[in-house]
């Protein structure tokens, strides 16, 4: 069969199509080096095209592509029928049957598998060039059945591309023999170093003195691959001291012969031979001609405590380079773990000598330390491993409400339950196995009361390094722990009041849309339209879904308060009748108000959702009735009431409390009470935010709170607020349903929310007004360039790209000098008062808002004195 040939880099041009710009520059670099010209495509689509409009001689298409893979790129090509005769090779990482099997489905010619070396690739491709004529004149297509995996597949190819694949896989079979025999030799390898290097570790660990690590540590690495000989020297100043040698040869066994400069010395002293560990050429062995056995090279390991090289270890072998890369890394760290065991021994040695002397002192001021002891505020104490207590100091026997020679001679088991002894029993014990302290923390009941203790049991060394008994030393924490719990719970708290408070802004804004378009849909359908019931149930769910964004910005403590010198006793009776309808007429409401009761400084809507929560509450604590009881006094907390009840602060208050007689609430139950989404009720009958919500705002208002219950004993409330001096002002009543008075100002609107401008604009033409509207604060001004007229009145966003609202506001004072100025957000507290909003005087509405509330507060800033 005559067969056609083929010259490598006789110009054909190659297609790449490859989605990664790294691997099509390499393979590109490839390829013009082998004089074929080469085309590149990062995606199938542009590959099609440039296939279509440069007919190449061959495709090299990876497989894993975006949109379309190289499966469906082959598929089009061989569709084709003016390139379905260019032949394809998918180079894929792809190694299954089934990958090649769908490749050959598709109608690749060849699979090339990542990764593979450049001369393989280049003959795959001169091998698929050079059999093109063949494969046009001897085309004919073979039906096969595969089992693979235990199933069955049908493929179609032509004879030639059967044999390529069975070329294929023997070359890729071969060269995977290759591979798989040189990585066991490695492995093989590679076992031996780590074996070796577990040795020299092991040994490491075991040694206690300098002496005994250097020998323990040359005699394990004359085990790793390659090496003959070695020799340790350690530092001394700039000199080097040799240490220990190991199968050197006699010529440099002489007592001068390691004396001197060398290259591994003088790289070390210059800082060049740092923590890789090099390579290098050995003078000394060179001139030691004659007598090396065959070595010529070492590995200079050096020998870093922290950041100062001890000393310098030499493994010397035959070969060149006798340690692979790898391999140097590892012995780096052996060099450390070196230096690091003659540090050791060299401490151990030092704090031998000075745990002696102190020992000695200790012995010798017994009495003195027995006064330190006793007159210490921690429990300390002396046991056996038995847990028989030898001594205990005046602490200690307070905590246990006996004398101390009472507890003396007795054991601990006789004293705590077993819950507690066995944890304090194993940890005597692991004193006793490993000669080494223990610290713990230990939950012990005394006197009936459960404690927390930092425990650290201490071994006391005597003669011979032996020890007999124990000193115990616990530090009562149990307030520390309380503090830390209460801590981590006002961090959780934290985080999901900053969440709340991130999220309120694009909530306002579209509730203000979805309620606002609703009230103009009721507004525009006749009484009787049917659909009025679903904008009702629309605006219903808007209304929802604000007194939840309310509730979460009142427990995040970002909501907009607005407060005022306030009389609690007022607020108390103006709500006396709401909170009876609230509860119902199975529980009495008693009200016990201070006359003499000072006044404080709060927002009054505020303080009458605390009240309304918290009578809500109790009716649910009372389903068959009981008595819910509200009473007001003055209050002055003190240093101890601050630390007993953390989060107070000492001074003088008012006191409010909100009391029940219903089934109480057990700790576990008090420990989440005011967690955002807590509850006890079941599915669907609350939010869990009611208690979150009353806590966001005491402490918004710089008070605190309080709980008091036990399960069958009701729960009270208490809540304080600081004293301040003033005159209470009036509680204002409801606004009527009145219908906003009309006007015919002109007003510029000023609103980044596309939906909102547009609903505020309608609203106010609505009602009479004449609007100039802008998206931000830029077009503003080019708006009040431009008229000619008054205009009375800005209504503009707070926070606004570019420009803020009352940025704008002031630069616009002087072009309209009468204009007053209405501001609204959907921001929380602390962005407003950043942009200076909530200065006296500063008209503001807040987002959400009704169409009726807007008109009516366009009307009474039009209407104020300025």
């Amino acid at each position: 069969m005559a067969t056609s040939t083929h010259v490598a880099g006789a110009g054909e041009r190659i297609l790449i199509v490859e989605d990664s710009p790294t691997q099509a520059a390499q393979l590109r670099r490839l390829l013009e080096e082998h004089g074929y010209q080469v085309t590149a495509a990062a995606t199938g689509a542009q590959a099609l095209v440039a296939a279509r409009r440069e007919k190449p001689a061959l495709i090299l298409s990876d497989v894993v592509m975006p949109e379309m893979d190289g499966y469906a790129f082959c598929k089009a090509i061989k569709a084709d029928h003016q390139l379905k005769d260019i032949p394809v090779l998918l180079v894929t990482s792809l190694a299954r049957a089934e990958d090649v099997i769908k490749g050959l489905q598709c109608g690749a010619d060849n699979f090339i598998r990542k990764p593979y070396e450049e001369k393989y690739l280049l003959a795959r491709i001169n091998y698929a060039l050079t059999n093109l004529a063949l494969r046009e004149t001897e085309k004919v297509q073979i039906g096969m059945h595969i089992l693979l995996s235990g199933e069955r597949h049908f493929i179609t190819a032509d004879r030639q591309q059967i044999l390529d694949l069975l070329i294929s896989t023997y070359e890729d079979a071969v060269h995977l023999n290759e591979d798989l025999k040189a990585r066991g030799e490695q492995l093989e390898r590679a076992n031996h170093t780590i074996a070796g290097l577990y040795r020299i570790a092991k040994s490491l660990n075991a040694a206690t003195s300098e002496r005994e690590a250097i020998e323990q540590v040359l005699e394990r690495a004359l085990e790793l691959p390659g090496v003959q000989a070695g020799w340790i020297v350690l530092r001394e100043g700039n000199a080097f001291r040799l240490a220990c040698a190991r199968g050197l040869p006699p010529a440099l066994l002489a007592p001068d012969a390691m004396e001197g400069d060398c290259l591994c010395r003088r790289r070390l002293l210059s800082g060049e031979l740092s923590h890789v560990t090099n390579v290098l050429e050995c003078e000394r062995l060179q001139k030691a001609q004659g007598d090396t056995r065959g070595m010529r090279c070492h590995a200079s390991v050096p020998l870093w405590a922290g950041d100062r090289t001890i000393g310098l270890m030499n493994l010397v072998g035959s070969q060149e380079g006798l340690f692979r890369d790898e391999e140097l890394q590892i012995l780096n760290g052996v060099g450390n773990q070196i230096a690091l065991a003659l540090e050791r021994a060299r401490l151990h040695t030092e704090l031998e000598r000075k745990v002696e002397e102190r020992t000695t002192a200790l012995r010798h001021s017994e009495e003195r330390y027995r006064t330190l002891a006793e007159s210490a505020e921690d429990v300390i104490f002396v046991m056996d491993r038995e847990a028989c207590v030898e001594y205990i100091n005046a602490a200690g026997a307070m905590y246990f409400g006996v004398s101390a020679d009472r507890i003396t001679g007795s054991r601990l088991g006789n004293l705590f339950p077993a819950d507690i002894m066995e944890p304090l029993r194993a940890n005597i014990e692991r004193v006793y196995t490993t000669a080494k302290s223990v610290r713990t923390e230990d939950r012990v009941l005394l006197q009936g009361r459960e404690q927390w203790f930092d425990m650290r049991l201490v071994p006391i060394r005597e003669q011979h390094d032996t020890f007999r008994t124990i000193v115990g030393i616990g530090r009562n924490i149990t307030e520390q722990k309380k503090l830390a719990q209460q801590f981590q719970q006002a961090q959780k708290m934290e985080a999901v009041g900053q969440l709340a408070g991130g999220i309120a802004h694009d909530f306002n804004n579209l509730l203000t849309a979805i309620l606002g378009y609703s009230d103009l849909l009721l507004e525009a359908l006749p009484e009787d339209d049917l659909r009025r019931q679903d904008v009702d149930e629309i605006r219903r769910a808007g209304r929802s879904a604000e007194s939840l964004t309310r509730q979460l910005l009142a427990f995040s403590r970002k909501q907009i308060l607005e407060p005022v010198v306030l009389d609690l006793n007022a607020l108390v009776g103006h709500l006396d009748q709401m909170v009876r309808r609230l509860i119902g007429e199975d529980i009495q409401v008693v009200t016990r108000l201070d006359r003499e009761l000072g006044q404080v400084r709060a927002d009054p809507g505020q303080i009458e959702q605390i009240i309304v929560n918290l009578a809500v509450n109790a009716r649910d604590a009372m389903p068959e009735g009981g008595i819910l009881t509200i009473e007001t006094a003055n209050a002055e907390l003190d240093e101890h009431y601050a630390q007993v009840h953390p989060g107070a602060t000492p001074g003088q208050y008012v006191m409010f409390a909100v009391s029940d007689t219903g089934h109480g609430m057990s700790e576990q139950t008090q420990a989440h009470l005011f967690e955002p989404f807590f509850t006890t009720k079941e599915a669907g009958k609350g939010t869990g935010l009611g208690l979150a919500t009353v806590y966001g705002i005491v402490k918004q208002s710089s008070g605190t709170i309080w709980v008091y219950s036990e399960p069958g004993h009701g729960t009270t409330f208490k809540i304080y607020l600081p004293r301040v001096e003033g005159v209470a002002e009036p509680l204002v009543t409801a606004r009527s349903s009145v219908q906003p008075p009309t006007g015919t100002e002109t007003v510029l609107l000023v609103e980044d929310h596309d939906g909102l401008r547009a609903l505020a604009r309608k609203v106010l033409g609505r009602y009479g007004y004449t609007v100039l509207e802008a998206a931000n604060g830029d077009e503003a001004l080019q708006i009040c360039e431009r008229h000619q007229g008054a205009i009375h009145l800005l209504l503009t966003d707070v926070v606004m790209p570019g420009m803020s609202g009352p940025g704008l506001a002031d630069r616009l004072a002087p072009l309209h000098p009468a204009m007053k100025a209405l501001y609204t957000s959907g921001y929380t507290d602390d962005a407003i008062v950043r942009h200076g909003v909530l200065a006296a005087g500063t008209a503001f509405l807040q987002k959400p808002y009704t169409i009726e509330a807007l008109a009516r507060k366009v009307r009474d800033v039009l209407d104020a004195r300025k």
